[in-house]
């Protein structure tokens, strides 16, 4: 087996596992059978939220492509984190990352402590993450997190490059609790 992630990523595509990696199952076998995806409600979730601070200016000093490299280096971290803890990685923009626990699984008992570990482990996890290989007194990689617990409506948008999405109050407050948040907290 080859650790390498992007002949891993190309293996995955090639035997049409990566629709499984992007949606959720139920979404994936609908999208794969043709079928329309309609809205659903999912009553108790919780989402997770990180960015990365001071990445306008980071990306400021650094060039395009050390910019991806870094960003890869701490998503592939942030995905090992999801196998472990069994959150969902709902999307990334540029530096912020969403992930989800009560969405595809039965969490119920569990999905809020899920995600609290999870988050203690993603700041652990940037914190050992370089900005700049080549430059290691640029420093280690911050991030400011947010959480919340709450009902959130699913949906696939478009079908171009289709998005997965979570909509509704829970993830936009746990937006504004990670864009109020405190370095590495």
């Amino acid at each position: 087996v080859d650790a390498n992630p992007n002949t891993r990523l190309r293996t995955e595509v090639a035997r049409g596992d990566m629709l499984y990696k992007v949606f959720p199952k139920a979404v994936a076998d609908k999208l794969k059978a043709g079928q329309k995806v309609e809205p659903e409600t999912h009553n108790n979730v919780t989402i997770f939220f990180s960015d990365i601070v001071r990445f306008t200016d980071i990306s400021r000093a650094l060039s395009p492509v050390k910019v991806c490299n870094m960003l890869d280096r701490l998503y592939l971290a942030f995905d090992a984190l999801t196998t472990k803890h069994d959150v969902f990685k709902v999307e990334t923009i540029g530096d912020a990352w969403m992930g989800v626990a009560n969405l595809e699984n039965d969490q119920k008992e569990t999905h809020a402590k899920r995600i609290a570990l999870f988050a203690i482990d993603a700041v652990a996890a940037a914190s050992r993450i370089l900005i700049d290989e080549d430059d290691p007194d640029a420093g280690y990689v911050h991030i400011r997190v947010g959480l919340h617990s709450g009902a959130v409506v699913s949906n696939v948008i478009g079908s171009l490059n289709p998005r997965y999405g979570l909509f509704g109050d829970t993830v936009n407050t746990a937006s504004r609790m990670e864009s109020l948040s405190l370095s590495d907290r």
